[in-house]
């Protein structure tokens, strides 16, 4: 107290000027680093047709992160089909630091590049996160001749070529290899199978029931309305283990069977290379939020869907993981159309 009385005016006014310079340096300091949000509408792109299971799931990532006051209204889905999501690949690419352009992946992320379809590499992107995962299912119409799984594999056996599998987007998606490992497990030659391609899981829907295509290999989620309505039937799961929701409770996995053939489908969340820190730390609080809703937790129950969430790191690393999974897969294959 004696000390501060001793003090000239002059010594006094800079004291005080270098308090309350070193209070203004922590606060400008603080706000240097504030948290990123959007600032325009959000795109969230998707590289299938309206109406299949990936676009349902970015239709419900878009509406859920509105809902949860993360985005604007005016944000909406972006439908880029074609080349098996290469084309909307090609899009969230060349939107390098654009933090309002996200994009809803699955395997062609990984798997594309591997068979020379494009390339581009998964490493061009920002994982942001996964947020559930869902199983493969295969169904028939209802009035098909193919009875159950156990049929239609001694008709497989039978005549590999006779019967035709609907794999939405076509080779490298899950439902793809869902089929190529029935035909490994069966001692079957890949390229004998008749595999047919669509744009969306939806339209692999409309051949299956128009007996253009005789088996239908896609979602739980997208198969369980026309089970319901009678029009389709399931006949197996590509999984571990049978699901324990009633309307799939009486089908039976593969394995169960006897044939090698199991699938976790990931959705995961990505977005164009260069984000900033901050920019992907949004992103994945606002992914993670919005798995732990109420509103979401509902929607996996109600599509039949896996409850899921991995970090950005996490899910970097998965790609990283299967990545080298698929390229040894596609390789025994014969598929593989590069050499690193």
């Amino acid at each position: 107290m004696l000390l501060s009385h001793k003090l000239s005016n002059t010594a006094r006014a800079r004291l005080a000027a270098a308090v309350l310079a070193l209070g203004f340096s922590h606060g400008a300091m603080a706000q240097s680093e504030p948290g990123w949000k959007p600032t325009e509408r959000v795109e969230v792109v998707v590289g299938v047709s309206p109406g299949g299971s990936m676009d349902r799931t970015a239709r419900a990532v878009r509406d859920a992160l509105v809902k949860g006051g993360f985005i604007s209204q005016t944000s909406v889905v972006v439908n880029k089909p074609g080349g098996g999501h290469s084309v909307a690949y090609s899009y969230t690419a060349r939107q390098k630091g654009n933090p309002h352009v996200i994009q809803v992946t699955g395997m062609p992320i990984l798997t594309n590049r591997l068979l020379g379809r494009s390339p581009i590499n998964y490493k061009e992107f920002t994982p942001l996160g996964v947020v559930f995962s869902e199983k493969t299912a295969f169904a028939v119409r209802t009035e098909s001749p193919i009875k159950d799984a156990r049929d239609l594999v001694d008709r497989l056996k039978l005549d590999p070529a006779g019967i035709s599998f609907s794999v939405s987007s076509g080779v490298g998606t899950v439902q793809y290899f869902s089929v190529a490992q029935i035909a490994k497990s069966l001692g079957l030659e890949l390229k004998k199978l008749k595999t047919v391609s669509f744009k969306g899981s939806s339209e692999g829907i409309t051949a299956t029931l128009g007996g253009h295509v005789d088996v239908l290999a896609t979602a739980v989620g997208t198969i369980a309305p026309f089970v319901e309505s009678k029009q389709l039937r399931f006949i197996a799961l590509a999984a571990d283990e049978r699901m324990t929701d009633e309307i799939m409770a009486n089908v039976p996995t593969w394995r169960e069977v006897g044939v090698d053939a199991s699938f976790d489908m990931w959705r995961a969340v990505i977005a164009p290379k260069n984000l900033t820190a901050p920019q992907i730390k949004f992103w994945e609080g606002a992914l993670k939020a919005i798995t732990m809703s109420d509103e979401w937790k509902k929607l996996i129950e109600e599509q039949q869907l896996s409850a899921r969430y991995n970090t950005a790191a996490e899910t970097a690393a998965l790609m990283d993981k299967e990545d080298k999974m698929y390229h040894e897969l596609l390789s025994a294959l014969g598929l593989l159309a590069v050499k690193d």
